[in-house]
């Protein structure tokens, strides 16, 4: 009797071939990481191989477009970022039958801090019953008194960076922009955006107000590509790998180049266990 395609079994074989094909490209990923002491390779991998591994979603990506998930490590890995979604710095995000890379609000942060101008950076959520007055002009300025108790609906948000040799810089968005914003992702409404049960703090909108004030900060290219790539993605754009295992952006995730290796490795070993479960059988039927 051939073994069902949900069994425990599958789950095992699929994450055992992802973590042979991961651990290929460890030299690789070793090469990008050596401008960034805070993360080795062997941890780094632990961390890629842990993220797939607790996510179905992902791991069933894996089977059918790998590129994708191999391209997104591998610019986690060029940016010195963590992988794991406890640490929020890059999100592996499965999206119909891909990956989609996204630049978390502290990958951002951790990236712009690279630049040795930026001594501080911070992003707050105004609430309506909150004390809020900001201007612009010659004399900007911006003061913001938060609420106690229940604070009401988001009215902004607002992102402050200082510098060591120039004035402060900041960046104030209103729900309306936010929302304008919101309706341009790929996600649209179906995003955490002002969703305060999956995303409580706000970081979403966060993120997307550092990345307008970013656009205004001098920026090293990490970060130039950084928002390069986190702007396609949500976009609807995927990440991917050419014939040379070079990452390039995708338009949609209908249509990968590189051969599913995984695949091929995942039915050869189904193929085995399903011989090996009949000559199972027939051997049952004459002890």
């Amino acid at each position: 009797m051939p073994i069902s395609k949900t069994t425990p079994t599958k789950a095992k074989n699929s994450t055992a071939i992802f973590k042979t094909q991961l651990y290929a490209y460890k030299d690789r990923v070793e090469s990008l990481l050596q401008n960034n002491p805070n993360i080795n390779v062997d941890r780094f991998l632990a961390m890629a191989l842990n993220a797939v591994k607790r996510d179905s979603k992902l791991l069933s990506v894996v089977e059918k477009n790998p590129a994708s998930l191999f391209a997104s490590l591998l610019l986690c890995a060029e940016y010195g970022l963590s992988p794991s979604p406890e640490v929020g710095e890059a999100w592996l995000i499965p999206y119909g039958n891909a990956c989609q890379f996204q630049l978390g609000y502290q990958g951002l942060i951790k990236i712009a801090y690279r630049n040795p101008e930026i001594k501080s950076i911070s992003a707050e959520v105004v609430y309506e019953m909150d004390e809020f007055d900001w201007g612009l002009g010659l004399k900007p300025f911006l003061t913001h008194k938060p609420a106690t108790g229940v604070r009401g609906a988001v009215t902004y948000v607002y992102c402050i960076a200082t510098f060591s040799n120039s004035e402060p810089m900041f960046k104030v968005m209103s729900e309306l922009e936010l929302k304008d914003i919101q309706r341009m992702s790929k996600a649209g409404n179906k995003g955490i955006w002002f969703n305060k049960e999956k995303d409580p703090q706000g970081w979403m909108l966060k993120k997307t107000c550092l990345k307008q004030l970013l656009k205004l900060v001098p920026k090293e290219f990490q970060l130039g590509s950084g928002l390069h790539y986190d702007n396609h993605a949500e976009g609807g754009g995927m990440l991917s790998l050419d014939g040379n295992e070079v990452i390039e952006v995708k338009k949609n995730s209908s249509n990968f180049r590189k051969v599913n290796a995984f695949r091929q490795a995942l039915d050869e070993s189904e193929e085995n266990e399903v011989e090996e479960a009949e000559v199972t059988e027939v051997k049952d039927l004459f002890d």
